[in-house]
Formats: C-alpha cells, structure tokens, sequence
C-alpha cells in the first residue's frame, strides 16, 4: 500500500506539472487577489528571521506593512507562512519557487487517496483513483493559483487518517498526532475548523465511543486548544471581515446546493451515487470488516464535515473551499466503482464488467478532460519586467511608487516590489487606498477627489516617482483608476511614461509613468495612510 501512496503521489506531481506548463502559470507568476498576499506573508517572515530575529516582530510587521501594505497575517492563520519563512532562507523567494512548493504540496491529498484505495479497492483501482482525483478541475486550479487550501487539504486529510488509527487503537503518539495536526489545520486557515467535526462523525457512524473513554485524547486536546485559541480569540473580528454573507437558513440551503453542485462538476454524476454504494456495502459488511467501515467511515465523516461547515460558517461560496472533502468523495466513487466491476464479473455477464468500469472512471475524469481543453492560459501581468532596482545599498533617498490596478494587480506588484527591497529602501503605495475609501470586501465606496486634477495633486503631494498603471482587458478596473489614467494625460503632468508592456496570455497592459525630475517623497505622508483599524488590536497600536 506504501507503494500506491508514493504512485499516487507521483501521478498528482506530473499532473500538476502538466497544469504549470500547458496554462503557464509558473512563468507568469500571480495574478489572484489573494496569492501575493500568502506569498509576501511568508517572504516577510523570512526577511525577520535572517535580518531582525530578536527584535519585536509586531513593530516589525508594522514597519513592513507601512511600505509593503500586503501582508496580511491575522485575516489569515500565521502557520503556513512560518513554514513559507523558514524554506525562503533557503530557497529563493520568487513566484517561481512559490508554485514550486505549492505544486508538491499540493499533491500530497494523492498519496492518501492512493494508500486508501489499496486497501478498500486494489492496486489498480488505487491508480485510477489517483489519476481521477488529480485530474479533477480543482485539483488542476489548486496548481495555478498559490493559495492556503493546498496545504490545508493535505494538513485535513493527514489528520484524518491518523484520527482512524486512534480510533483503531489509541495511543499517546497518535492522539497528540491527531491533535498537532488538527491545530496545524486551524493555524493555517479558518476553514480548517471543520476537522473537529470528524471524530464525533466517524464516532457516530461506527457506533465505536470508546476513544472518549481515554484521557488521552482530552490531553491533547487541550494542548492543541492552548495554542489554537489565543490566536482566534485576538484575530476573530479581523477574519470575520472576510465574510460575504450573513449566516441563517437562506445561506445555508444556498451554499449547500452550491458546494454539491461543485462535488459533481469535479467528479461526474455518477461519483455521487457510486459513493454512497460503496458507504452502503461497507455499511452491511461492517460487523465482518470493522476495519473498511471505519475507513468508508472517515471518508464520509470528512465529506459531511466539509459541507456542513462550509453551508454554515458565512465566508463566500468558492470551488476551493471543498478542497478537503474531493479526496475523500473520489475514493468512495471510485471504490463503489469497483463493486460494480466485481458484481458484473461476478454475474451472468460477465463481458461487461471491464467495459463499464471503463465507462464508470471515465465519466469521473471527463470533468477534468473538460478542463484542460477549455481552460486559457493566465494571464502574465508582466510584473517581473517593471524597471524596479532597489537602491538601499547607496543609500539614496526613498522612492514612492503607487500601483493601479485590480487587487490581484495591486499585491502582484507590491510583492515584486517587496522582493527585491528587502533593506525596506522605498515604499509602495496603492491607488485603491490612497484614492478611495472602501471597506476590507469593497462593498462601500468612495472617491476621495472629484476630478483628475485633484488626484494629481494628490499624487504630487505624496512625491511619487513612478505610477505603475495595470489594465487587464485594457480597461480601468475602478473609478479612481479612470481619474489616475487621465491625471497621467493632463498636459501640466510632470509624468511620462517610460514602459508599455503588453499581457501575456489575455488582452492587457501594464503602463509605467516616471515624474520627471527627481521626486522628493513625502513619507510622513505615505506612513499617514498608516494601518487598517482592524490590525490595532493584533498589533497592540492605535491606526494612524
């Protein structure tokens, strides 16, 4: 079984693989609104390990935010980022190596899908299990965009399986395994939550309680609960700015339809009734396999889970958020499929048992096949060619930069910008901040100036030297960004634009205005855009 976990494994790598190269998102680099953020958030722990480990990391994590305003620990668990941090002080921190680890991280719900249906299905059923699951369209979009639900999907489905080892035969090793997996889950996203759901799950449907009976899970536990609950007890009204919708029954039954509907876009039609065969058989031959029922058991447990948080808890209704039940639906479609070739092989025809496994697995993967046939490349915003050379080593006076655009654009850029000024030389301001006033999900907002001239005042006031203009489908994303395109045009601008660089993969273009002169910054006045009031309490600070 050892040997299907690393085949399954390896079959998720060279999808991933596959992905990267055929959609190019390796070499354009991110584009989502959320993947500079993750992506900065561990570069920045890195830069306090090598250059300020001993120093205090909050006035740190201010000091970085006032001229790289993307990191964004505290929205989001800080566990990953740490993990990010530490592998940045040996590998390079750049987008390439970002989706480098994500694309191994990203395999690893594979190798348990593998190692699972050796046991339950066979060897062979373990190879077509694996290449559906890494085939599916969330598994292929978990390889092209740099997000957390990669690792939490491998963090969920690890502390599932040790969870039925405990369960099996309890023991200090497991119960601390399971809880230090668990609290890595809830550490590295919200969502992660939903493990806690499992035990009591699985319990129920194995009708097995004695695990309860150990002081060694309440042990653990609370072990886990001494690191988890300080963090969300301090970031809980930070998160919660996230949500989209308001929790009760209007959401529930919505999200719910929503989140199934998605199971079935990844798997087919058939995985739905094909797994709850194979809960169902597993069901009536528990008494004879304890062991398979319990297996079936978690699979289901963590499907269940998966939906009931995510049908409950108000964030958003997304694709990726059910990311941690897809393992555990393909193995129990895939397994259910294997009755079905072993009943018709079994049966009075037996030539079409091999014909409608064949049929069965390929109605799970044509989702996939879609995929990549319909699929375009991403788009390549060409951040890595703006004409940014940090200039700290000399000593030379702070430069600001204001960046326009969408807010995958805006971090895309910051994260660039970041990179390559680890000494903190200049600042990066965003137009969305510093030219409107909206709330964190951009449902209120505002203009702060009423025409071009006064932004370009605005701009003059905080002494920008560059204006870095990023137009996907050449259209200005939001109204202050139309103002800040015409401010460039005014006839009295002291700006010039000095790069044109066209998008790869979509229709676009990213424009770089340079101030004639020498610009002299303002950087009180760029610190004075200051912090999110939704940080002070994390940072122990008052906003600026």
């Amino acid at each position: 079984m050892a040997r299907s976990a690393l085949a399954g494994y390896a079959i998720a790598v060279l999808a991933g693989v596959l992905a990267l190269c055929l959609f190019q998102a390796y070499r354009a680099g991110f584009s989502g609104a959320d993947e500079p953020a993750h992506f900065l958030n561990g570069y920045f722990v890195s830069n306090y390990l090598r250059h300020h480990l001993g120093s205090n990391p909050m006035a740190f994590a201010t000091e970085y935010y006032l001229h790289y305003p993307k990191i964004s620990i505290g929205h989001w668990p800080p566990a990953y980022y740490g993990i990010l941090g530490v592998l940045f002080l040996g590998l390079p921190a750049t987008p390439e190596m970002a989706f480098a680890i994500n694309l191994l991280v990203a395999a690893l719900p594979a190798a348990a899908v593998g190692l699972t249906l050796a046991y339950l299905a066979g060897v062979r059923a373990a190879v077509a299990g694996c290449l559906i699951y890494a085939f599916t369209p969330l598994a292929l979009e978990g390889q092209l965009f740099f997000m957390l639900d990669q690792a939490l999907s491998a963090c969920i489905v690890a502390a599932a399986m040790v969870w039925v080892a405990y369960a099996q035969r309890p023991s200090w090793p497991r119960a601390f395994g399971f809880a230090a997996l668990s609290a890595l889950a809830v550490l590295i996203k919200g969502n992660g939550w939903l493990i806690v759901f499992v035990p009591p799950l699985h319990m129920l449907l194995t009708r097995d309680w004695r695990p309860l009976a150990s002081p060694r899970l309440y042990v653990a536990a609370a072990a886990a609960g001494a690191v988890i609950v300080p963090w969300y007890w301090l970031t809980s009204k930070i998160a919660a700015d996230g949500f989209n919708y308001t929790a009760g029954w209007h959401y529930a039954t919505l999200a719910l339809g929503a989140n199934l509907h998605t199971l079935v876009r990844n798997l087919g039609y058939a995985s739905l009734p094909l797994a709850l065969l194979a809960v169902a058989l597993e069901y009536r031959a528990r008494a004879a396999t304890p062991l398979r029922w319990s297996v079936a058991s978690a699979c289901l447990g963590l499907i269940v889970a998966t939906l009931a948080l995510q049908s409950l808890v108000p964030v958003d209704i997304d694709d990726r958020y059910l990311a941690p039940a897809l393992p555990a639906l393909a193995v129990l479609a895939v397994a259910g499929a294997r009755r079905v070739y072993e009943w018709l092989g079994a049966g009075a025809r037996p030539a079409l048992a091999l014909p409608a496994a064949v049929l069965l697995a390929a109605a799970m993967l044509a989702p996939g096949m879609a995929h990549l046939a319909g699929r375009g490349a991403k788009v390549d915003m060409r951040m890595a060619a703006i004409p940014y050379s940090a200039r700290g080593a000399q000593g030379a006076a702070p430069q600001v930069w204001i960046i326009d655009g969408s807010s995958g654009a805006e971090g895309a850029f910051i994260a660039q910008m970041a990179v390559r000024d680890p000494a903190l030389s200049d600042y990066a301001v965003r137009a969305s901040k510093l030219l409107a006033a909206s709330n964190f999900m951009g449902t209120q907002y505002t203009l702060k100036f009423p025409d071009p001239r006064g932004v370009l005042a605005e701009v003059e006031r905080v002494g920008a030297q560059y204006v870095v203009l990023v137009r996907l489908n050449n259209e200005a994303p939001y109204p202050h960004s139309g103002q800040l395109q015409a401010a460039m045009a005014l006839p009295d601008s002291p700006f010039r634009r000095v790069a044109t660089l066209a998008h790869g993969n979509r229709a676009g273009v990213t424009e770089v205005y340079e101030f004639h002169g020498a610009a002299r910054a303002n950087v009180d006045a760029v610190r004075q855009l200051g912090l999110p009031a939704k940080t002070a309490p994390l940072l122990n600070l008052q906003p600026k």
